[in-house]
């Protein structure tokens, strides 16, 4: 399961926040649910400690652990998926071959 959530950055405190995707890790455990691959949407790179937090606290591994950038138009997004490896990781958690993807960008 692909769990989407946000990673806030408070831009007076200069810090991205992972209490939100923690919270709601856990409510989906609470009901069962154990997502393989986190995708955090943010406005700034998620750093090493932000994503050994997340992977930490919500039991996925690190490189299951995908950043999502703020992107200008929608258009842009497969192309960021694709730069963060989001395929090659929900192929290697379905253990399916992964084919090079025909994006021209």
């Amino acid at each position: 399961m692909i769990h989407v959530t946000l990673v806030p950055y408070l831009k007076a405190s200069q810090e991205l926040k992972s209490k939100p995707t923690q919270a709601s890790v856990k409510e989906l455990q609470g009901m069962g649910i154990q997502p393989d691959v986190v995708v955090c949407r943010t406005e700034i790179p998620l750093d090493k400690a932000i994503r050994d937090k997340i992977s930490l606290f919500c039991n996925v591994p690190n490189s299951q652990v995908i950043q999502n950038l703020d992107v200008e138009t929608l258009y842009e997004v497969p192309l960021a998926m694709e730069k963060e490896n989001l395929a090659q990781t929900v192929c290697k958690c379905l253990h399916l071959d992964c084919p090079e993807p025909d994006i021209k960008g």
